[in-house]
């Protein structure tokens, strides 16, 4: 999946100043040597009629805005950065794997917990109705065999979108667009192919790879012929190269105390030790993340002294820290637990203190 939120640091101020929906909302870099000058950096929906856009002068859009209620306003960097991370946390506790790629976007990979493409296109309404609710925040996504179709899919139904592009059918899908909707292809790259007759994907799809390797080198060749053709074999990378593992399930039934919740965390601790043995990492911090009847999260975490990759101090402090949370929440119905994994770092040709104590 690709997580795009909806012209992000307009609708912030949306949030902050819900009286603001029905007029154009324009979120400006101000340079300083004026009261205009500078540039858009983001505008709502509702002043993009008029023709305002990213990058065009801030003069230019108080032009187009002339006759209308327009409110134009300073970056406020920190205030999205914060709503960024509420909403990012949210998505987080639904991928596989997460890729944060900017303060507005990000990528999932959620081929285990998925398992279909209907199952994946529920998930991603499920993510959004969770960031909505939560935070406000409309996003629109694209679910589709990789991140490539993805970022295409999630940019056609804006805003509050949600687009699948099916792998059985993404070449064919995406052939009549023009080419510049393949992510890397930029305006230089774009205008070029067009020099060289290759407007839509569909053309490229059809130019000689060989012709197209003189032109663009093998490596950007190779990657625009398979993008042409709905082929992208880019991994989704978790942020910050190693940043976390998480595993999360939906009890059988809604849980009130740790004791109800103590084989299927047991489960889950397997699950995430298992992959962090397979990628050869080890963990510092262990976190329990609590999904609750209302749709509210709890999360606690606790960090060890050392990293370790034992199974017996990752499955203790897990116990410990969802024994701890549930005295101190009170009485409340779980209805999703997971367990993360994070501070970590290759375990490769290291030993730790707990592999010494245990000789």
């Amino acid at each position: 999946m690709h997580v795009d939120f909806d012209y992000f640091f307009a609708q912030c101020e949306e949030i902050r100043r819900p009286e603001l929906r029905s007029k154009p909302v324009v979120v400006c870099v101000f340079s300083g040597r004026t009261k205009d000058s500078g540039v858009v950096s983001t505008a709502n929906y509702v002043a993009r009629k008029y023709g305002v856009k990213s990058g065009i002068p801030i003069r230019v859009a108080k032009s187009k805005l002339s006759n209308s209620e327009a409110v134009f306003l300073p970056l406020d960097s920190s205030y999205y950065s914060k709503v960024s991370e509420s909403a990012m946390s949210i998505i987080a506790l639904h991928a596989d794997r997460f890729e944060h790629v900017g303060i507005d976007e990000c990528y999932l990979d959620v081929s285990e917990r998925a398992g279909s493409f209907d199952a994946a296109k529920s998930l991603a309404q499920d993510i959004k109705n969770e960031v909505k609710r939560q935070t406000q925040l409309t996003s629109s996504i694209g679910v589709a065999p990789n991140k490539m179709l993805a970022k295409i899919a999630s940019d056609l139904h804006k805003p509050d979108g949600l687009t699948m592009i099916d792998r059985s059918n993404a070449a064919e899908f995406i052939a009549g667009m023009y080419v510049d909707r393949i992510m890397g292809i930029g305006p230089k790259t774009s205008e070029r192919l067009k020099e060289l007759g290759v407007k839509t994907i569909g053309d490229l799809t059809k130019f000689d790879l060989f012709r197209l390797i003189e032109e663009f080198g093998k490596k950007t060749a190779t990657y625009m012929h398979n993008a042409s053709k709905g082929v992208d074999d880019e991994p989704v990378i978790e942020s910050g190269g190693k940043r976390q593992i998480m595993r999360i399930t939906t009890l059988k039934t809604d849980a009130t105390s740790s004791a109800e919740m103590l084989q299927e965390l047991y489960e889950i601790c397997l699950s995430v030790f298992q992959t962090a043995v397979d990628r050869k990492l080890s963990f510092k911090t262990v976190g329990i993340v609590l999904i609750l009847d209302n749709l509210h999260n709890i999360t606690r975490s606790k960090s060890l002294k050392v990293h370790s990759n034992s199974f017996e101090s990752l499955h203790s402090a897990a116990r410990s820290i969802l024994d701890e949370a549930m005295k101190e929440t009170g009485p409340v119905k779980v209805r999703r637990l997971g367990v993360r994994l994070s501070e970590l770092q290759s375990s490769e040709g290291q030993n730790t203190m707990l592999d010494f104590v245990s000789r």
